[in-house]
């Protein structure tokens, strides 16, 4: 066995290995000061031309869904963050020196997809659990590892005696075994010496066995998201992993408290996030037939649990019938608004997760269509918000009558309305969206004995295979831009984001 100490040392000595370039160095010592002033981390950034460019190219990216793109640097930080700087920059510079190596006894390709995969994964359980920062918690997982390539390094041919292609569970046990501890406390040792904070230290040492930190404490809970980012992106490339799915979900139930819901939504965030993490750093992560399998595990776990859940809604059924029919009349109360009946805001953005879950997982269609009565102030300005408020109910009834069964209508803000159309593909919304247009024009609006003439601008966008969106917000972001370009066309009229030109991705036009 190697003596722990000696090995420390010499791993001390190499912490130039692999070394942070000279900006990302300056960042961190910016990052130190803690009234540092945003210019002047902008400035380091500008001083190396590829990382600029990768983090305005991130700020505008499926990491961060934003109405209107960053068009410099400035803004990308500000949209950002210091701290995602500090983690971005540092990333993009250990990959890229890290390259360079020339690893003697590990799987050099393998390394790296499985370290970019496990922190893409980490950062999507780190988001749906809402801990930590996503981007320490990326660059954390990204690191976990560093340590096998700098054993590698200073200890000629320490991993080549294990049999090729060898796994994470085959590195520990082989480091514990010649070293008396695995590479986690090495890790971590690294990123001491680099001076990368406290906790992501922690949780990258205990990584390995999370649960010895506290899940009350934040390095204890990046711990547990590192591990499953880990632990998912071990499996994924493993040859077989046809019972993957259901044991991680099991994991990230006991180190999380995840439901399979849950569960089932980051599966579905990582395979939206790794298409853009595969171009950030100019590496294949996973394959096409890995992709589908996990997808097509992720369907099966989610199909068995909702089997399950009606087997059991039905045993209790007979005697549970009255006490569920109180319970959803509160909770169709608590899904309304008070004023037109229809669905409300916060139970909209529920049911729309949802249902874009379901379309991605699945492999649908679905549709929204964004509508905005017209110069609708004007109502209100003339005849009285009585008036207008009647208005909105007449309107709203005029909607409902338009939509099937499957459909939700919602009242999205003042006079904007929001119709979601599971399974529908962009001509069958068109369609919708012209008798919704009819409908509200040709209804008789006659509050007080008022006849009023109302009409409205429709904006639609359809998630579908040929027309891929990276979450449920980018989508409604979508609709909101064929809603503006139907107010700059005459209003009165629909618009579907897929025939827009580019200069309509970008519209200036006020509601009204």
């Amino acid at each position: 066995m190697l003596p722990q100490q000696d090995l420390q040392n010499r791993l001390k000595a190499q912490v130039d290995f692999p070394s942070p370039s000279k900006v990302a160095m300056e960042i961190i010592a910016l990052a130190r000061d803690p009234e540092i002033e945003m210019a002047k981390v902008a400035q380091a950034v500008s001083r190396d031309p590829a990382m600029t460019a990768k983090i305005l190219r991130i700020a505008n990216s499926a990491f961060y869904a934003q109405r209107r793109p960053s068009q410099n640097l400035r803004q990308a930080l500000v949209i950002i963050g210091l701290n995602a700087a500090l983690t971005l920059a540092l990333s993009f510079s250990l990959v890229s020196s890290m390259r360079a190596l020339h690893p003697r006894g590990i799987d050099y390709p393998r390394f790296w997809r499985r370290a970019l995969l496990a922190a893409t994964a980490a950062r999507a359980f780190s988001e749906s659990a809402k801990t930590g920062s996503p981007e320490d918690i990326f660059l954390a997982a990204l690191l976990q590892d560093i340590a096998v390539l700098a054993l590698d390094r200073v200890e000629r041919d320490f991993y080549a005696k294990l049999p090729q292609p060898s796994g994470h569970a085959e590195w520990i046990a082989y480091e514990t075994e010649r070293i008396g501890k695995d590479h986690a406390g090495y890790s971590a040792l690294l990123l001491r010496a680099w001076n990368l904070p406290e906790r992501l230290c922690k949780a990258v040492e205990a990584s390995h066995a999370p649960k010895t930190l506290s899940a009350n404490t934040e390095e204890g809970r990046c711990a547990r998201c590192i591990a499953l980012g880990s632990d998912l992106a071990e499996a994924v490339l493993q040859e077989d992993h046809s019972r993957m799915v259901p044991a991680l979900a099991r994991r990230a139930h006991h180190l999380l408290g995840m439901s399979h819901e849950q569960f089932n939504e980051v599966v579905t965030r990582i395979l939206s996030l790794i298409p853009e993490t595969e171009s950030l750093y100019e590496t294949s992560i996973l394959q096409q037939d890995d992709a589908d399998n996990l997808l097509a595990e992720a369907r099966e776990l989610l199909a068995v649990r909702n089997l399950h859940a009606l087997q059991e809604v039905s045993a209790l059924q007979a005697t549970t019938s009255v006490l569920l029919t109180r319970t959803e009349e509160a909770e169709d109360s608590s899904r309304r608004d008070p004023l037109t009946g229809v669905l409300n805001r916060p139970w909209l953005d529920r049911m729309l997760d949802r249902e874009f879950t379901q379309a991605v997982v699945f492999g649908r269609d679905l549709s929204i269509a964004h509508i905005d009565l017209d110069r609708f102030k004007s109502v209100n300005e003339r005849y009285g918000t009585q008036t207008g408020d009647k208005v909105l109910r007449s309107c709203a009834q005029a909607l409902l009558s338009c939509v099937r069964g499957s459909d939700l209508v919602a009242r999205y803000s003042g006079e904007e309305f929001m119709v979601v159309l599971p399974g529908a593909d962009r001509e069958i919304a068109r369609q919708v969206a012209q008798r919704m247009l009819a409908a509200l024009a040709g209804s008789a609006h006659d509050p007080d004995n008022r006849e009023l003439q109302i009409t409205a601008s429709i904006g639609v966008a359809t998630y579908s295979l040929r027309q891929r969106f990276p979450s449920a917000l980018a989508l409604l972001e979508a609709a909101d831009h064929a809603l503006y370009a139907a107010k700059l066309c005459g209003r009165n009229r629909v618009e579907c984001f897929e025939e827009l030109s580019s200069t309509q991705h970008s519209p200036a036009a006020a509601r009204g």
